[in-house]
């Protein structure tokens, strides 16, 4: 079978090789026939060698399948089940994270798609611990969108603690910044506001007014904490969803919530460190929650999200194609001339 692959350490070296189907690493393992993959901005930073990876490896960790073999001490699951899974393979089960539920942090977690082999090919094995069944009725399509939906949800609504009612600001407008629009207005929030710069104003701010944000902040053509005080009556906003991995955004934070108000902090920076108004943190007695990956509890929350609002996520999916189209697809979402990029089975 045809697989994306980065195949050495260094910027680039990424081919399409043949591989062979996997087999099953042990009997709590299934082989799952890849029906949708979604490409992420991880993925993008592998491509660029700025990301954790141990090549050769398939890339890809956001996917829909189904089940087409099964290991014999797999309980709940059968074949044909439609499925998505937790990035979270490997993870030791006995560390104080793993004891804790916190599968996601654990140091010996390998995903698929830069730790062990992932979605961008035909089929690729996962242990069903990290199973979750699609709802009857949801596209693979959709369905691939439940990774980066249980992220949103698990830093959004789980330790953002959002609110009705509130008003909600969220910094940068890629993938993750427009799906937490949608989860905000999906909770309950009262106003949710948008920023982004003028690469979006291509696709992405359009997606992001359909799916819940109420006002559209370009940060080159306008002040986006005068903006935000003037849309709040100078009083800020109760949260602040940041995703872009800004320096500026993230010291805007500060500057946009309101006093004991709450910042949930999702986007990675390219630096290791970036400049941040500790001071006036403290003085505005602000709950600040620092995120990673997604929670085995947001992802059946992200699916039910998915599978029962009445708003059009397709319009986050703006390419479905093949690995055969990867360079036009990773060039594109770079140039934020996409936002969500599908690669579809082509068999």
């Amino acid at each position: 079978m045809k697989a994306l692959m980065k195949v050495a350490k260094g910027s680039g070296n990424m081919e399409i090789r043949d591989i062979a189907v996997p087999k099953l690493p042990n009997d709590d393992w299934v082989l799952i026939k890849v029906k949708a993959a979604g490409v992420c901005g991880t993925d993008l930073h592998i491509w660029h060698d700025q990301f954790p990876y141990w090549p050769p490896v398939v890339m890809g960790h956001e996917f829909s399948g189904e089940i087409v073999e099964i290991g014999k001490n797999v309980k709940g699951f059968k074949l044909g089940d439609r499925v998505v899974a937790e990035p979270h393979s490997m993870a030791c089960g006995v560390c104080e994270m793993c004891r804790q539920g916190k599968v996601q942090i654990c140091a010996s977690k390998r995903s698929p798609g830069w730790g062990i082999n992932g979605a961008f090919t035909d089929c690729l094995v996962m242990p069903a611990m990290l199973l979750h069944k699609i709802p009857e009725g949801l596209s693979y399509e959709l369905a691939a969108l439940a990774e980066p939906m249980a992220i949103t949800v698990h830093q959004v609504v789980e330790r953002g603690r959002i609110e009705c009612q509130d008003f909600v600001v969220i910094t940068g407008a890629g993938p993750i910044g427009i799906l937490a629009a949608f989860v905000a207005k999906s909770m309950g929030a009262a106003k949710v506001a948008i920023t982004g710069m003028s690469a979006c104003e291509q696709i992405r701010f359009e997606a992001a007014e359909a799916l819940g944000a109420d006002y559209i902040i370009n940060v080159e053509k306008e002040n986006a904490v005068e903006r935000i005080m003037e849309l709040t009556k100078g009083r800020g906003a109760d949260l602040v969803i940041e995703t872009s991995g800004s320096g500026p955004a993230i010291a805007q934070c500060v500057e946009m919530v309101r006093k004991c108000g709450r910042i949930s902090v999702i986007g990675i920076s390219a630096r290791e460190t970036v400049n941040f108004p500790w001071n006036a943190a403290i003085y505005k007695v602000l709950d600040i929650s620092f995120n990673m990956s997604s929670s085995y509890t947001s992802w059946d929350k992200a699916l039910s999200l998915i599978a029962n609002t009445n708003k059009d996520l397709n319009k986050v999916i703006t390419h479905k194609t093949t690995i055969n189209e990867w360079k036009k697809v990773f060039n594109d979402l770079e140039a934020e001339r996409g936002i969500k990029a599908l690669f579809i089975s082509e068999s």
